[in-house]
């Protein structure tokens, strides 16, 4: 089971068997041919088989012989040396063909080892072909060909129809369809041009952009993405610690048996197969290959898992911890309503209003902005402008006043606001909205209220968190009326609104002592840490570096629904390590048993060793499929 304890190797793709394990093919091949000549010879169609067998023996089992020779200088108990006790034990009774047909099996079950855990490191790795190996530089006027290793932040890319962007990087000419599937999740392409970002492993489908170098290399979001999960594969989480364990006593267990059957049967054969029938790879081997599975089914559904007690600690969360802006809301003021007065339209409104905010860099003005343009609504010309902090503002157009503001400075410019339009301004408070005033010619005309909107799958991810049978909790530093108005829409368990970042850390530190396992999501500087105070903190995609750095697990993408996906897969992963823990524990006691009372010989017992070990093998790497 070496194989499994090795740093990862080479990024590309291996197609094809690796030397070792092209050496193990051959071994096979020899001791199968050898096996078939023995049988040849117990009818009598061969001539003797007792040096022939020897010799494929210690041919074909001298990878276990080596580990065994390991595992005793460094005194460890490995299934290899209590398999090496059984072969030898054989060959001193004369049992030769038992004692080759065994060699056979082992040396097949550690080939099935070595593919299945090959195969997961290369599931994972199948992103790195994501990147290009070489791109189009425009260098003094001139487009060269570099490796992509060659280019440096602040040179000029150009990306054709069909290629993949090799930077993160800001486009300065062209305009685009960019798939950017492989970095946020989103399935449907996204328009790209001058100003806008575009990250490297990403897919430019129609037009040629020429693309600015902000990063490179590792330093890009994609690269970030490859080094963690590369980190994570060399991680143990707890769970991989205690089936290292096991299995050396499942070892022990064996050795043991062996002993007992030879003291009630005085029968070396049973003993034999005693020792032989028990195996602890099931353990050893399918649980590190089930956490491996896990980070790569991960990696591929855009959630990065920095490491295999991450994905212990989300398997075992009872309590989903949630920030409220910008993990389940955008994190940016919208306009939800446009109410009209006096006889002006809805659109006249945006309109004053917009004149008047034009210029500003406020949030909300922001909000107005966008909703004129969306109205196609040009701003008119201004003059005489005057902000009143905290209140709002004032301005001339055409001759005409106009206030854009709130309560206090339409009374201090004596507008007067009716019963109906306070009444609509509490209304809106009550559901956590900011409500903007707006007057013209010294009447109020209009008032447009805002807030920041939830995201699109906020409602279906909350109620799918509690299908899962997890309390659902809103932590968060707005206002508290906001915050219940938030948790009343989405119907969460519990929510606490006006904390300081200390007040969350307290809070999660409170949901700890009390036995709680939880998750803690956000994406800001003020959620940092609160996530490590959590069992396990997730980073939303498009969170700060200090929320990413926190987290034991980050999103590629603001989908809420990809935690929902986190724990499914987390809680699969860790259902099939205790399947065969259990599984394997079963099949070597009734195996002994059946040793014991000398019902299986040592073939038999080789059979149900290498069918029991390969069968929890793969029943690990299934975890590499997609789907639920």
């Amino acid at each position: 089971m070496s194989e499994l304890n090795r740093a990862p190797g080479g990024a590309k793709k291996q197609l094809s068997l690796s030397v070792e394990n092209r050496t193990d093919v051959i071994r096979l091949a020899f001791l199968a041919a050898a096996i078939l000549l023995g049988l040849l010879s117990v009818w009598k169609i061969a001539a003797s088989f007792d040096f022939i067998s020897l010799v494929a023996t210690v041919a074909g089992g001298y990878p276990m012989v080596k580990e065994s020779f390991e595992a005793i200088r460094k005194r460890k108990m490995t299934m290899e040396l209590s398999m090496s006790i059984a072969v030898l034990a054989t060959l001193l009774i004369g049992q030769f063909l038992t004692g080759l047909v065994i060699t056979f099996f082992v040396l097949f079950a550690e080939l099935i080892e070595h593919l299945a855990v090959k195969g997961g490191r290369t599931a994972i790795r199948e992103l790195i072909d994501f990147m290009p190996h070489e791109a189009v530089v425009k260098k003094n006027g001139k487009e060269e060909e570099t490796d992509i290793d060659g280019i440096n932040p602040g040179e000029t890319v150009i990306v054709k129809p069909g290629g993949r962007i090799p930077v993160d990087g800001i486009v300065v000419k062209g305009s685009s369809y960019v798939d950017e599937s492989s970095i946020t999740g989103e399935s449907l392409p996204v328009e790209k041009f001058d100003g806008h970002l575009v990250y490297a492993g990403t897919i430019n489908q129609s037009g040629v952009l020429d693309v600015t170098a902000t990063s490179v290399g590792t330093n890009t979001a994609f690269g970030r993405i490859i080094e963690a999960i590369e980190e994570a594969e060399k991680s143990k989480a707890p769970i991989h610690r205690i089936a290292d364990r096991l299995a050396a006593y499942l070892v022990y267990f064996a050795l043991a048996g062996a002993a007992l059957t030879y003291i009630y049967s005085h029968n070396i054969v049973s003993a034999i197969s005693a020792l032989v029938v028990a195996g602890a790879c099931g353990v050893a081997a399918g649980t590190p290959l089930a956490i491996l599975a896990g980070i790569g089914r991960s990696a591929k559904e855009g959630i990065v898992v920095k490491g295999g007690v991450h994905l212990e600690q989300l398997a075992e969360v009872d309590t989903v911890v949630l920030d409220k802006t910008g993990t389940l809301t955008l994190g940016t003021p919208e306009i939800v309503e446009v109410l009209s007065l006096d006889g002006v339209s809805e659109k006249e409104v945006v309109h004053l209003a917009a004149t008047a905010e034009q210029h500003s860099e406020h949030p909300i003005a922001c909000a107005i902005l966008k909703e004129s343009r969306k109205h196609d609504l040009q701003p008119a010309s201004y003059s005489g402008i005057k902000n009143f902090p905290g209140k709002g503002i004032v301005c001339r157009s055409d001759g005409t006043e106009i206030l854009v503001g709130n309560e206090s400075l339409l009374k201090e410019c004596s507008v007067e606001i009716t019963t109906d339009v306070s009444d609509y301004i509490m209304q809106r408070r009550e559901k956590g909205e900011t409500t903007i005033l707006v007057a013209a010619r010294g009447h109020a005309v209009g008032a447009i209220s805002v807030a920041d909107v939830l995201r699109s799958d906020s409602m279906d991810s909350v109620a799918n968190l509690k299908r899962l049978g997890l309390t659902v909790i809103l932590l968060s530093g707005d206002s508290i009326r906001a915050s219940q108005a938030v948790a009343k829409s989405l119907a969460v368990d519990e929510v606490y609104g006006q904390m300081l970042p200390e007040e969350k850390v307290q809070k999660i530190g409170e949901l700890t002592s009390s036995g709680r396992r939880v998750a803690m999501v956000g994406d800001g500087i003020n959620d940092a840490a609160a996530m490590v105070e959590s069992n396990v903190g997730i980073a939303m995609g498009g969170g700060t570096d200090i929320a990413i750095e926190s987290a034991g697990i980050v999103l590629t993408t603001d989908s809420l629904s990809k935690i929902v996906e986190a724990i499914m897969i987390s809680r699969q992963c860790f259902k099939v390590i205790i399947f065969n823990f259990w599984g394997t524990i079963l099949v070597d006691t009734a195996g002994i048993a059946l040793a014991f009372f000398s019902i299986i010989n040592p073939l038999v017992a080789a059979l149900i060793h290498v069918g029991s070990e390969t069968a929890f093998i793969l029943n690990s790497a299934r975890l590499f499929r997609k789907g639920r």
